[in-house]
């Protein structure tokens, strides 16, 4: 329940605040990183479940293909999990720059995933601008954000009840 919560509240900021506060024209998509991070602090099922409702609910917002942003979204957890699980993104046993790193490289590749994926729903208006710009910003954020935002996903899931 208190993944769930927090879960809308990261849409919300995103739909309210990230939205409209662009990059270099790019928007940055928190909605991605929160279930990256909540995989990165080893909390599979909560990341998946993160993923979905994050990627379901800013869809039903957007101008996007539905559930096109909860497929990226998923694919990131999930990947995340993955290394979160064997303790490579852990915040107290690694390096300091591991989980940025990792959360950068989920920033470069989960808009060339979303542009990619729009290939399949025939929506090819998501080309129009720089590719790379969004690549690159959403990196830079996510590196940027990485270590608070996996604190935050660590505490909420060791808050509703789910360790590692």
């Amino acid at each position: 329940m208190p993944v769930t919560i927090v879960t809308l509240l990261m849409v919300a900021v995103q739909l309210s605040i990230f939205t409209s506060l662009r990059v270099s024209g790019v928007v940055i998509m928190i909605v991605w990183l929160w279930p990256l991070a909540m995989g990165l602090a080893g909390l599979t099922a909560l990341a998946l479940w993160s993923a979905v409702v994050a990627g379901v609910f800013f869809d039903t917002h957007a101008v996007t293909p539905f559930g096109l942003t909860a497929i990226v979204a998923l694919a990131l957890a999930y990947g995340a999990s993955r290394l979160g699980k064997e303790g490579v993104g852990d915040l107290d046993s690694a390096a300091w720059w591991v989980t940025p790193l990792i959360a950068a490289a989920a920033g470069f590749v989960a808009p060339a995933l979303f542009v990619g994926a729009s290939f399949f729903t025939l929506n090819f208006s998501l080309w129009r601008d720089s590719l790379l710009t969004a690549m690159i910003v959403n990196a830079v954020a996510f590196f940027i954000l990485a270590r608070p935002m996996t604190r935050l996903a660590r505490w909420v899931g060791n808050f509703g009840g789910s360790r590692r």
